[in-house]
């Protein structure tokens, strides 16, 4: 009986030291068929939390999707989309009858020799003042400016208070002080004058400048101390800067009936420049 018990003890004793030999031998193959868990990183992307760290080192932002590339991918094809071009500007189209950032006008029509021509710039008024008896003192460029603005508030003008004279002093050209539009200049009746700026100082005129703020035809000489160019007669100090009407003092003056240079500066020189106790009239150009 005794043997019998220590037969079975022996037999118990070896079968758990077998048992134990397994789970080593498991516990060794385990640590060899799977990666190490790394407990330092914790899992937070289903929180939408910071999980990875970008290529520089720092977090990476994912916001509430948890998806960054996604996002901010999706965002700007979507602008771009929307807009023609990453930076937000539409191409503007001339024609379509709506204004675009490049353009002073757009009508939607193809008549070159509206308001609003094919190249979608806009016209200015030009006209002739419908008084002729401004002498040579008008209280300088300003006094004269002065004086358009009145006369075209006066008739009801549109924009009176942009009006400028087209002249010239000793220290400062017409060009200088005046718009360089690329528009129509064209008269108060709707004729055209001259397309842009050049054309309106240097080639001849569509039509003379003879057209006042009343829509009236006035042919008048008209001070203007200006050349064609839009600059002012070298070494001229007309009526001592527009501010004496001296009759010993001169000026120079257009006509208003011309096309060619005349309408800035008469040709004959036995009248021009003539004297400043003249009554002569002023040209009037509006501005932006």
């Amino acid at each position: 009986m005794m043997m019998h018990h220590r037969v079975l003890s022996f037999a118990v004793v070896a079968s758990l030291g077998l048992c134990a030999c397994n789970v080593d031998k498991l516990a060794a193959e385990f640590h060899v068929t799977s990666p190490p868990v790394d407990t330092t990183t914790a899992d937070t992307s289903s929180s939408g939390e910071v999980g990875e760290t970008s290529s520089s080192g720092g977090p990476m932002s994912t916001g509430s999707s948890g998806d960054a590339s996604t996002s901010t991918g999706e965002s700007t094809a979507e602008h771009t989309s929307e807009t023609g071009s990453s930076s937000g500007t539409t191409p503007s189209v001339c024609g379509d009858g709506l204004v675009g950032a490049d353009e002073e006008c757009d009508d939607g029509n193809d008549d070159d020799l509206d308001d609003c021509d094919n190249g979608c710039a806009r016209s200015w008024t030009i006209f002739v003042t419908s008084s002729s008896m401004f002498t040579g003192k008008i209280n300088g460029l300003a006094g004269a400016d002065s004086r358009c603005a009145n006369w075209a508030g006066n008739a009801g003008l549109p924009n009176p208070l942009t009006y400028r004279a087209l002249l010239s002093d000793s220290t400062m050209d017409a060009a200088e002080r005046l718009h360089h539009a690329r528009g129509w200049y064209r008269l108060v009746n709707g004729l055209p004058v001259a397309r842009g700026w050049d054309a309106l100082m240097t080639e001849p005129l569509m039509n003379p400048v003879n057209v006042t703020e009343k829509s009236e035809t006035l042919d008048y000489g008209v001070w203007t101390g200006t050349l064609p160019g839009g600059i002012a007669v070298p070494g001229a100090e007309d009526c001592s800067d527009w501010t004496d009407d001296s009759p010993l003092l001169k000026g120079h003056w257009g006509w208003s009936f011309e096309v060619d240079a005349g309408w800035l500066q008469s040709t004959n020189p036995d009248t021009n420049p003539t004297s400043c106790i003249s009554p002569l009239a002023l040209y009037c150009v509006e501005q932006p």
